[in-house]
């Protein structure tokens, strides 16, 4: 029979992997946002405040229209048809989700003259279209950048636990069988 401990079942081990997990998440998280969102949201919004031309135009598509738990609309990418000084006609999608329009409506667009693909309803570029949409990306940014240092306190917690148990199965021999006597001391 050995008399080396019995080690318990590693009840830590989802610890870990939950660990590893946000830390993945939250550095590609942390990454895709400080790349590719905040400063698209930021050149579109700056490009078309600065030299955007208005026209009007038709909307001839809209993705299927999709209903939160509550019945409300939830918002859709729409793609407009509008005709740049020329007088080639341009088809190009909203740069930003919306819920205010439908197929074959006729509305004001905001469109870059250099590159008629990035193209916004005028209301998308107010102020506080704008600023609600800077908080957003800025907090997705936190969250994920929050999940990093948790996933490491979780890794760190859990080598803790992992030596606190073994020390303690170690001072006890787990493999003595347990006996019982009786009162009358047999």
């Amino acid at each position: 029979m050995s008399t080396k401990p019995a080690r318990p079942r590693n009840l830590l081990r989802y610890l870990t992997i939950t660990s590893i997990a946000m830390i993945i998440v939250g550095l590609c998280g942390s990454v895709t946002i400080a790349i590719f969102i905040i400063p698209n949201h930021s050149k579109v919004i700056s490009t078309l405040k600065s030299h955007g031309v208005q026209t009007n135009a038709n909307v001839t598509r809209c993705q299927q229209a999709l209903h939160d738990e509550n019945g409300g609309e939830l918002s859709v990418t729409c793609w407009v048809r509008f005709s740049p000084p020329g007088g080639r006609s341009v088809e190009s999608p909203l740069q930003f989700k919306t819920h205010q329009v439908r197929d074959g409506y006729t509305m004001v667009v905001v469109y870059d003259p250099n590159d008629t693909g990035t193209v916004a309803l005028p209301s998308d570029l107010g102020y506080w279209n704008t600023l609600t949409r800077n908080t957003i990306d800025l907090l997705l940014l936190l969250i994920s950048a929050a999940m990093v240092p948790l996933g490491i306190a979780g890794i760190a917690l859990r080598r803790l636990f992992g030596r606190f148990t073994k020390r303690y199965t170690e001072s006890f021999d787990e493999t003595e069988p347990f006996s019982v006597t009786s009162r009358d001391g047999s």
